[in-house]
Formats: structure tokens, C-alpha cells, sequence
């Protein structure tokens, strides 16, 4: 069984060195090993491993959502590849609803049996003409996007990963965000139905329950249900959204007459207002403009996860 770890050394402001470093001192099989160099990368090194595949073959992403991301975009739809992951990120929501690999005897275990796999879905986000982009987790355009930016630019997120605590990172930009984000208009749209939604905060897509390192705002999501659950904030002050953000953890959310919840196959989110940021699995993608329109489907059975009970 031809086996590639995926590493991302700079996953958690450098908790993805230090796990692969722990990793390969216990590994006994044959393996090969790529490290990604720079955005993008993790899709480059996937994509050219896995195009000639005939037969099964096993990447083991250690790192976090983003590096998820690129790596499963780079291998979609190709029935060969398994993923298995070795979490070292700092939200790490992927590792929140699926099994992740926790050490070196569970990776060979595996491989010593008959590598079972979980077709899953992913979620697709078209921004008018530039390029379709796949989420794993969820997409969203608003303020989830706008806190991510500013996470990403964030030395606070830097030293609460080294003292473990990095998911607290987005909890600290949501608070500081509350004072500067500017609401929007949208309407969503889906066959013959349409909502719209006055001053909004965001609109979330999700193929999974969880984001933003834990908080689980779409309940209902599975990946492998051929739906994307939208969530939308919207109508609500200041101070309640973080009342919101509190309750998210624990799924009280959902009783707020401002959280709206769709769900279908296939949407289209008409944009009202000038630069509002958007991301896919926590990578900011950058500002749409007025009128903007996105195209938000689910594509079935796109890739495979390594099986075992998914978590809930």
C-alpha cells in the first residue's frame, strides 16, 4: 500500500513540525513525505501523487483545516485516493466530527486491514466568473470571514497556539470585530423559494456541524447527506451576536428568531452591498462586490475518508 503524508510544519504556528517530528520516530512502514512551501501547495503535491493512481493509496494530512482544504481540492473525485488525517492545526474542525489518526500504530493498523473508506460530499462556492472553489467544512461571506482575515494577520493567535490555547483566537477577534464589521443585504434563492435578509452579519455554509475552532453552528450538517445547511445572522444588535457566539458551543443558538436555517442541494446568494469578505475552510478568499452572485452546491461522493464511526 503506497502511503504520503502531507506535512504542513507551519500548522498552528508550528505545532505541525513538532507533531511530525513525534510522528515518524514510531513509523515503521514504507511511506513517502512532501511538506507544503506555500498556499496552495498542499493541493500541487496531492493532485500530482494521486493522478496515476490505479489501485488505493493512502495521504496522511498532518496539519489543520486549511491544509485539509488544499489537499482533498487537489484529489476530488479521484476513487483511489483514502484521507486520513494527523490533526496539528489550530481550530482543527475537521478533526472535531471526523476520526483523525492519533499516533503511528493506528496509522499501520489501519493499513494492515483492508483500508476501509466513507464516501463523502463536499460543498462547491462559484464567485461569479473567478474560479469554483470546494469546501470540506463550510464556506461563508460576512463576518465569519472578516474575523478570519483578521485572525490571519493576528499575532495574539501566534502566542495563545504556543501556550496551546489557539482556538481562543477566534473567540478574541469576534469580540473585537463586533465594533467595526458593517452589516449587508442579501437574498438567498433556491428553485421557486427566495428570503431576504436585512442587515445581516453572515451567511454560513456548511457541510459539517463545526467552525470556527469548535463552535458547532449548523447541527444538523453531515457530509454525506447531499445537502449544504446555510446559517444566517441577521437583525440582531451587537451585544446579542455575542450572546450568539456564547450559546453556539452549546447548541442553544438555534432558538434566536434572528439564526435562520435553510437546507438544500443547491442555492444562489445574491450580494447587496460592496466589499464583504468571504472565506472556504477558514482561507480567505478576499471582498465581492455589489451584485455579486454565488452559487453554492453539494457535489456527492467527491472524495474518501478513512472509515471508522464518524464522530458526532
Amino acid at each position: 500500500m503506497q502511503v504520503l503524508f502531507i506535512v504542513n510544519e507551519a500548522a498552528g504556528h508550528g505545532k505541525g513540525k513538532k507533531v511530525w517530528y513525534r510522528l515518524q520516530q514510531h513509523l515503521t512502514i514504507n511511506y513517502e513525505v512532501a511538506f507544503t512551501e506555500y498556499e496552495g501547495h498542499g493541493q500541487e503535491l496531492a493532485k500530482n501523487w494521486a493522478q496515476d493512481a490505479q489501485t488505493k493509496k493512502l495521504i496522511v494530512i498532518v496539519g489543520g483545516d486549511g491544509t485539509i482544504h488544499e489537499v482533498v481540492s487537489g484529489i476530488v473525485h479521484n476513487k483511489f485516493i483514502v484521507i486520513g488525517v494527523v490533526r496539528a492545526g489550530s481550530g482543527n474542525d475537521f478533526a472535531r466530527y471526523f476520526t483523525t489518526f492519533k499516533n503511528a500504530s493506528q496509522i499501520e493498523s489501519y493499513l494492515s486491514k483492508e483500508m476501509a473508506s466513507l464516501p463523502m460530499d463536499v460543498g462547491t462556492v462559484q464567485f461569479e466568473d473567478l474560479q469554483q472553489e470546494i469546501f470540506v467544512n463550510n464556506a461563508g461571506v460576512g463576518f465569519d470571514a472578516y474575523v478570519t482575515k483578521r485572525i490571519n494577520k493576528s499575532r495574539l493567535k501566534f502566542y495563545l497556539n504556543k501556550i496551546g490555547l489557539g482556538k481562543l483566537s477566534y473567540a478574541a477577534a469576534v469580540v473585537r470585530g463586533l465594533f467595526s464589521f458593517k452589516c449587508f443585504n442579501v437574498t438567498i434563492r433556491t428553485g421557486n423559494q427566495e428570503w431576504q435578509f436585512q442587515q445581516a452579519w453572515f451567511v454560513a455554509m456548511s457541510n459539517q456541524p463545526f467552525f470556527g475552532g469548535g463552535m458547532k453552528i449548523s447541527p444538523s450538517s453531515k457530509p454525506d447527506d447531499e445537502q449544504i445547511e446555510i446559517t444566517i445572522v441577521h437583525g440582531i444588535s451587537r451585544l446579542k451576536l455575542l450572546l450568539v457566539f456564547v450559546t453556539v458551543f452549546f447548541e442553544k443558538h438555534t432558538k434566536f428568531k434572528e439564526i435562520t436555517f435553510l437546507q438544500g442541494n443547491q442555492f444562489t446568494i445574491f450580494m447587496h452591498e460592496d466589499d464583504v469578505d468571504c472565506h472556504t475552510d477558514g482561507n480567505y478568499i478576499g471582498e465581492i462586490k455589489e451584485r455579486t452572485r454565488i452559487h453554492c452546491a453539494v457535489q456527492r461522493n467527491a472524495w474518501q475518508v478513512k472509515s471508522e464511526e464518524n464522530i458526532e
